[in-house]
């Protein structure tokens, strides 16, 4: 049976009253009417004006109306599934799924701790991981592979993680509807057809905006083609703050949120009910030098308002974390933790990130499994627990008194199994530990990696869906512009 763990979420973060997401709102809908999108695509631009919105040259002035009616026709819960039912994940708002960091182009070599570019055995370790670890819910595909062909790297990505997970896939940013048109092929043929890709979307597809308000070509219709065939978009804004967006965070939270809404309403007018994630990935920038990070304060306070938005639309969210560290150190493992939490305790669907370093730039096997425990821990810490007569175990407390062992007691035995048990931390004494090797978290990380990778065997794919997964890649080379 498929190994995975789900927590039920307690406890949620808020940073805005219900009166300033109001206000935002307006402010979105104002932009949208008055300003407009800019949308490079003649497709899309024949859906918005057959929608009612007032189209000129490229400008997309969208009326509020249109966008409250798209809000409205959007489907409020439904479900990423697994190759496996038992992997299956119910996006009901009361729990958080984590996903893999995605498109990272650098890896360190897990043997050599070198950096150099992702290959396609990156792509297929990192899936095998995914595979293996319970409480990594679904597969973002982890690098861009540059040892395949640029224009075929998201075919090759979907593919390897069909073979290697029965898990949830989340494409990486689809660029061309050429490519779409041909994932969606490769799903439905491991689901048997597009009727039951339509009943079983065991794929999802992120498409970015491009701030500011702009929608381009390949993603507008890369969004037309998985929304006709019954594929979840996770619509996706990355603003840089203080360059594409204003330095104020609402003046940042509008332009991301008019952005995403404009997706938003592309979509149900092209298939009314389309399942649409809401996304914010921002990136903060260091005033004194220029850099910009998605792990500076400002970028997870935007995170944590564009999660508040998104529960305010009934919309499922999911946001992205990753470190500006260059090594699995430190600085890496309190800044992924940092945004991890954040973004989990302000209630996101889901959150891809574990194993990212360089901002998305490039994965650490050791940093994935560092993360993986401390999203383990947050996970845990906001199930709370229970205050009742059976946790409260008065009738045992009055019977042991004091001094009293409550080890071997029945009550202890019944509830041990909803204890948090390490999986990458070392809470042994010093001694045992200096007996065990003196090994530090990297160092224990890296050899579970090893073990997984040796000892993990996903649940393959029949021998003629794989020919035919690589016959739709052959047929990607000649219809995917390069």
């Amino acid at each position: 049976m498929p190994s995975i763990k789900k927590f039920k979420r307690k406890i949620q973060l808020k940073i805005l009253d219900d009166e300033f997401l109001e206000v935002i709102h307006e402010s979105t809908l104002k932009i949208l009417q008055e300003c407009g999108v800019k949308v490079y695509s003649e497709k899309a631009l024949k859906v918005f004006s057959e929608a009612g919105a007032e189209v000129k040259k490229q400008i997309v002035k969208i009326p509020d109306y249109l966008v409250e009616e798209s809000l409205k026709k959007a489907s409020k819960r439904f479900i990423l599934c697994g190759r496996s039912p038992g992997y299956d994940l119910k996006l009901d708002g009361e729990h958080t799924y984590v996903f893999t960091n995605g498109t990272c182009t650098t890896t360190i070599d897990l043997e050599t701790g070198k950096r150099r570019r992702s290959i396609l055995k990156d792509l297929i370790d990192t899936t095998i991981l995914a595979d293996a670890l319970e409480c990594i819910h679904g597969y973002y595909p982890f690098v861009v592979p540059s040892d395949m062909p640029e224009h075929l790297h998201g075919l090759y990505e979907l593919k390897t993680a069909l073979n290697y997970t029965e898990k949830h896939i989340m494409l990486g940013s689809t660029s061309k509807p050429e490519e779409a048109t041909l994932q969606v092929k490769m799903a439905k043929t491991v689901v048997g057809g597009i009727d039951e890709l339509r009943k079983r979307p065991i794929i999802s597809a992120v498409i970015c905006t491009v701030p500011p308000l702009v929608l381009e070509k390949g993603g507008c219709e890369a969004a037309i083609v998985f929304a006709e065939a019954g594929i979840p978009v996770r619509g996706m804004s990355m603003p840089l703050i203080g360059l594409s967006s204003p330095i104020t965070l609402a003046g940042a939270l509008v332009i991301a949120n008019a952005e995403l809404l404009s997706l938003l309403t592309l979509v149900e007018q092209v298939k009314p009910g389309a399942p649409f994630m809401y996304a914010l990935d921002p990136m903060a920038m260091d005033i004194r030098r220029g850099d910009f990070s998605p792990s500076l304060p400002e970028a997870t306070l935007l995170n944590i308002a564009g999660i508040q938005l998104a529960r305010k639309y009934e919309l499922p969210c999911g946001d992205g974390f990753s470190s500006a560290s260059k090594v699995p150190d430190s600085q890496a493992a309190y800044e992924n933790t940092v945004c991890a939490m954040a973004m989990i305790l302000a209630g996101a669907d889901v959150i891809s990130g574990p194993g990212g370093l360089e901002s998305y730039n490039t994965l650490s096997y050791e940093q994935f499994i560092v993360d993986y425990e401390a999203c383990r821990m947050i996970l845990k810490l906001t199930e709370g627990f229970s205050v009742n007569e059976e946790t409260l175990a008065l009738n045992l407390i009055l019977e042991e008194g004091p001094e009293g062992n409550f080890i071997s007691k029945p009550h202890t035995l019944k509830h041990a199994k909803n204890c948090w048990i390490p999986f990458l931390s070392d809470i042994s004494s010093y001694d045992t530990w200096i007996e065990s090797g003196r090994k530090d978290a990297t160092s224990r990380a890296k050899a579970i990696v090893k073990e997984i990778l040796s000892t993990h065997k996903p649940e393959p794919l029949e021998p003629e869906i794989k020919a035919e997964l690589e016959r739709i890649i052959e047929e990607g080379d000649k219809l995917i512009p390069h």
